[in-house]
């Protein structure tokens, strides 16, 4: 057995190059990369590193967070990202106040005659203005191509659907915060390109965005990396469709909905099995009490079944 084995062992260094076929099947997934699980953040989908209060019992958006979450978009994302299926007043009330997010919007960016292609021809406008809080979140560029151009062949996503990604909120948070891996040995990084080992094929046309300091949050929040990609992902999170800012008030809704069933369900046994009835809606029948195969059943199952008690009786 020995021999064979020094055998095995020996016609294996004859050969000068070894090749090491790498097969990934979790491309994308939300529970981790095989070789990178220690930097996810979800394992499965209950569980963690981040906390996120709007996914808590009866939690909702933290204000502050998504607050400065759209100044980190507006500064640094919304450069070459867009929100098309969004406006910007999904903020006011949350976020914002009217004249100070109109303010915000209408002296940061800035809407083309070219970006109305998506309106009908009665809706489309011939100035370049100052964008008012009722517009989409249009990306700065007029066409994919536009964009693809001047982004070395890869095309911006828009973040309208971005919730659809495996892992939600912690797939953005972690391709934000993911740039700090080297990659592995054997796999070359196009130049232009990133290593990421939370995007798709772990290549990534971003470079790394966020950098300590990168702005200054108006509440004295440290803008760290970390708690920049946290608020970042927060607004992204909070201006989606489903998963968005109408989750919390659904859950509130459904959380109602099903307390009251439980309330519910005790007076509904109380009633369907008969321990309570009322007397002016029973009918107890007198004279239709017959004996015979076909009658036999509403002696159980039908209201006048105490009719065969009265038998016999006479009524003045």
């Amino acid at each position: 057995m020995k021999a064979l084995f020094c055998m095995g062992v020996g016609a294996f260094m004859m050969h000068d190059k070894t090749h090491a076929w790498l097969y990934r099947d979790d491309i994308g997934a939300f529970w981790g990369i095989k070789g990178y699980e220690e930097q996810v953040t979800e394992v499965g989908t209950h569980r963690g590193h981040m906390s996120w209060p709007q996914y808590r019992f009866l939690g909702t958006f933290d204000s502050g967070s998504v607050r400065r979450g759209f100044l980190v978009f507006a500064r640094n994302c919304a450069n070459c990202h867009g929100i098309m299926y969004k406006k910007y007043d999904i903020l006011l009330d949350k976020a914002y106040k009217q004249l100070e997010l109109a303010a915000l919007v209408g002296g940061t960016f800035s809407i083309h005659p070219a970006h109305h292609h998506f309106k009908q021809y009665y809706y489309q406008e011939w100035d370049e203005r100052d964008r008012y809080i009722h517009d989409r979140i249009y990306p700065p560029y007029f066409s994919q191509d536009q964009a693809k151009n001047a982004n070395g062949g890869v095309w911006p996503v828009d973040f309208s659907k971005i919730r659809l990604r495996p892992g939600g909120i912690n797939y953005v948070y972690n391709i934000l915060t993911g740039y700090h891996y080297k990659p592995y040995a054997g796999l070359d990084i196009p130049k232009g390109k990133a290593f990421n080992p939370y995007f798709d094929h772990m290549i990534i046309g971003m470079p790394k965005q966020l950098h300590d300091g990168l702005l200054d949050y108006e509440d004295g929040t440290p803008a760290s990396a970390p708690q920049m990609a946290y608020d970042v992902s927060n607004f992204i999170q909070f201006v989606q469709r489903r998963a968005g800012y109408r989750a919390p008030d659904k859950h509130v809704r459904y959380y109602m909905f099903l307390t009251g069933y439980f309330l519910l369900l005790p007076f509904a046994y109380i009633k369907t099995r008969a321990f309570y009835r009322n007397n002016l809606s029973v009918r107890w029948e007198l004279y239709s009490v017959r004996d015979g195969v076909y009658y036999n059943h509403f002696k159980k199952a039908q209201q006048q079944s105490r009719a065969i008690q009265f038998r016999g009786v006479f009524w003045a």
